[in-house]
């Protein structure tokens, strides 16, 4: 554990995620469940959630910067725990990040769904960011060989709804009807399937249940840590169970709010400052040259 600037040269975690705010939090409850003896370290960058309606470019500076901040406690996984970072910059921060493993939240979320589908329709929540960047359906189609039809929903309330604690009631009901209007007045029929597309969305999977129980509604996060179980087989583990938390802003909302998401208490949280840089000159390790 850290409590320091210099707790970057002691504590390694096996596992770092970030993410615009604190939606990420799901994605590592599911990761704490998978890998209870690893060591985590979390990064939600409050100061500027969130990414959804940003431009590609400032998608991609952020996410490289966040990059930055966790290589230098020298994780051996790097997680983007963001759909938008994970459809638009992913393959920027393999190559910054070489050689530490990066993984996103969209493939893991596509194999599940092309797994449960069977009528060939599958839908996708997601931020503005994520549906227009078309991530998905081209994954999908790639993943199937062609052949799908998928319907991209941008519901950009849904993060900040879920931020402030509104996953039920008759509020978050008529926002998700609102959004989903054209699923239940018939407008778009055969869709079995849904990816929510989004890490602040698995929250309100009981009320779109609920509104919606012939669908089957896809967590990416749960199905990228259960990938991640079959891709570290063999890894020597030398954790200890350790959980680490750096915010960019609101540290006592992020613990008050985001315990929700997280399923526990959340401590040993440090709030720092996300220093910009120009990455054609950074090297391995997040340190500009």
């Amino acid at each position: 554990m850290f409590d320091s600037e210099e707790g970057a040269e002691t504590f390694s975690p096996g596992f770092a995620l970030f993410d615009s705010g604190m939606g990420g939090l799901s994605v590592l409850r599911h990761f704490l469940d998978h890998f209870p003896h690893e060591d985590f370290l979390y990064l939600g960058d409050m100061a500027r959630f969130p990414y959804g309606a940003k431009s590609r470019e400032t998608i991609r500076r952020f996410a490289l910067e966040d990059a930055a901040s966790l290589m230098a406690f020298r994780p051996r996984t790097l997680v983007a725990a963001c759909f938008t970072v994970s459809s638009q910059a992913l393959d920027d921060l393999v190559e910054f990040c070489a050689p530490v493993r990066v993984v996103g939240m969209v493939e893991a979320g596509a194999l599940a769904a092309l797994s449960r589908t069977r009528t060939g329709r599958i839908g996708v929540l997601g931020t503005e960011g994520t549906i227009q960047s078309g991530a998905y359906p081209a994954i999908l189609q790639r993943l199937s060989g062609g052949g799908l039809e998928v319907v991209g929903v941008a519901c950009p309330l849904f993060a900040p709804m879920v931020e402030e604690g509104w996953i039920d009631g008759d509020i978050p009901e008529r926002i998700v009807r609102e959004y989903l209007s054209l699923f239940l007045d018939g407008r778009i029929s055969g869709v079995d399937t849904v990816i929510l597309g989004c890490t602040h969305y698995p929250p309100l999977l009981p009320l779109l249940t609920r509104i919606f129980p012939d669908i089957a509604f896809i967590d990416p996060g749960l199905e990228l840590a259960r990938s991640e179980i079959s891709a570290d087989n063999g890894t020597q583990r030398t954790g200890q169970g350790q959980v680490s938390y750096l915010v960019t802003d609101g540290r006592e909302r992020f613990q008050r709010v985001g315990q929700h998401l997280l399923g526990r208490s959340i401590e040993h949280v440090r709030e720092i400052t996300i220093h910009s840089g120009d990455f054609s000159l950074a090297d391995k390790t997040g340190r500009f040259q």
